[in-house]
Order: structure tokens, then sequence, then C-alpha cells
């Protein structure tokens, strides 16, 4: 999969495809080993198991795996950088007390669904035998015809 633009979150995020634009999550980002990021990423926890270029922001912690690659600038707090054996940092890595840390990082994601809708929701239910299956289906095809506009 790859995807082109802003990803944002409140729950972990696990990528194992090709994200390029920006990434911010609320908890914690994975960059499995398939994973290829060309993107700023700013997360509670950041781990990187795959290749990425770009800024990486993090107020808990960033973790370079043993298979990861990142090609850029680090910031995160005093103690929270791990490099496993076998991980690569190209860059320059450097600390931010808690209340930079608290600027740089998102303060609000938007919210995916409103809280109240206008339309009220149709309650659907499975048929259990086949005679009931064909007349809900008469019942559907009836009220679409209902409900059609004409201009």
């Amino acid at each position: 999969m790859q995807i082109k633009g802003k990803i944002w979150g409140v729950r972990p995020i696990w990528i194992e495809g090709e994200v390029q634009g920006s990434i911010d999550c609320a908890t914690e980002v994975i960059i499995g080993e398939a994973g290829k990021v060309d993107a700023a990423i700013r997360a509670s926890t950041i781990k990187v198991n795959g290749f990425v270029e770009g800024e990486l922001i993090a107020s808990s912690r960033i973790e370079v795996m043993a298979k990861g690659r990142v090609h850029g600038d680090i910031k995160c707090l005093a103690g929270c950088l791990i490099i496993h054996d076998g991980g690569i940092l190209e860059g320059q890595c450097s600390t931010a007390t808690e209340e930079n840390m608290k600027n740089l990082l998102p303060q609000q994601f938007p919210k995916l669904l409103p809280e109240e809708t206008d339309q009220p929701v149709k309650e659907i239910q499975a048929p259990e035998k086949k005679e009931d299956s064909e007349s809900l289906q008469t019942e559907e095809n009836s009220e679409s015809t209902n409900n059609t506009n004409h201009l």
C-alpha cells in the first residue's frame, strides 16, 4: 500500500507500506520491516524497524530497532532514544524540555465523525429464512423507488 498525505490518529499506527507526507499520533507509531516512510513523524512513541527519511519528534521514546534505518533529525526528551544493535541513525539528535515538547506535538486531533447526526439511523436485521430475505429485498426496492427525486 502507498499513502501520500497526512495520517493522524489517537490509537497506535503500524506501517508496513510506503508513506509520504506527515504522521501525527497521540500514542505510538511503528514502522515495520517492510515500511518505507518519507515523512515527519510526531508521536508519543516511535519505533522504527524499516526505513524512515524525515524528522522524528517523540515525547516518550524513540527506538531504532535492529533493522531500522533513520535518515533525518530526531528530537526527544533526554534519555528517551534507544538504538538497538544494527540500527542506523544518520542525522542530528537533540533533546527538548517537557515544555518545549508540548509545543512541538499536536494538541488536538480532528474528529472523524460528528457527535450528533441530523438523520436517524436505520436498523437492518439479517433475515433468518430465504423467504424473509426475498421479502426484505422487495421492501428495499419499493422504498428506494419512493425516495427518488425527479428534476
